[in-house]
């Protein structure tokens, strides 16, 4: 079972990558030559993971019967209550036997890579399902449970756009980064609270990003600000049910026009 677990949370996690990067990896092809882009790419057979087709350009996606079958089993959690529930509650419900947990790995790995921003369910989707399937399969595991976490950072717009019609900027940092989190009384915590803790955590790195000039990010210690920022916020956002950790920063990329660097 732990076995065909992984095999679910590895399409789950690259297709959730993949959805989250991909505006990322657009914007990697954005450098500020009209001539040339360059790129810099980021370092068994199943049945879960559904293929999807392009309609009018890379954001209209033609959605499978498969994934509309998942989307229906996953808003189906969606009750007018659940972010009063506990954390406790709630994800007894989503997954209640380990294989009902493989069922709901599938379902969102379905979801996650054909849902549209502009759909209604999007933020339930995209935040409070992703948050509980990722804890529920890390409990199962006996792991500690982990927030993703992308950022970037762009200015000095171009006057001309990219190959596929994109602007172009003069400079783009990016940034990913881990955050562990434990949830000590799932009993007293909500969802709601759960999702604004983890959601204010990855607004608040983005704006601590955002307010750094250009000189701070490509001279300064910019692995360590953002770190010392992230046990900032741990501090002031963990409660004595939910703990949250400094962020573990795997990758740093910094393209000024001049050179690139990928720390």
């Amino acid at each position: 079972m732990k076995k065909c677990l992984h095999i679910i949370f590895a399409v789950f996690l690259t297709v959730g990558a993949l959805t989250r990067c991909a505006s990322q990896s657009d914007l990697a092809l954005r450098n500020p030559s009209p001539e040339q882009n360059n790129v810099v790419a980021q370092g068994g057979e199943t049945t879960i993971s559904q293929p999807v087709t392009s309609t009018t350009g890379a954001s209209s996606l033609t959605v499978s019967t498969h994934a509309s079958a998942a989307y229906e089993k996953l808003i189906a959690y969606k009750t007018e209550s659940y972010g009063e529930q506990s954390i406790a509650d709630f994800n007894a419900t989503l997954a209640p036997t380990s294989d009902e947990l493989t069922e709901l790995l599938a379902a969102v790995a379905d979801v996650s890579g054909t849902i549209s921003h502009d759909d209604e369910n999007y933020d339930f989707l995209d935040t409070t399902i992703r948050f509980s399937s990722q804890e529920l399969y890390c409990e199962h595991m006996e792991e500690e449970f982990t927030l993703f976490v992308p950022m970037s950072k762009q200015s000095g717009l171009c006057d001309y756009l990219d190959e596929a019609g994109e602007p172009v900027y003069e400079f783009n940092c990016f940034v990913e980064f881990n955050v562990a989190y434990s949830i000590n009384n799932p009993k007293l915590v909500s969802v709601a609270e759960r999702d604004k803790v983890l959601l204010t955590y990855k607004e608040e790195m983005q704006n601590y990003l955002n307010g750094l000039s250009e000189t701070e990010i490509t001279d300064g210690d910019v692995k360590t600000m953002l770190i010392d920022k992230s046990a900032e916020l741990a501090d002031s956002l963990s409660t004595e049910d939910m703990k949250l950790s400094p962020c573990e920063i795997y990758l740093i990329e910094i393209n000024d026009g001049a050179e690139e660097v990928i720390q």
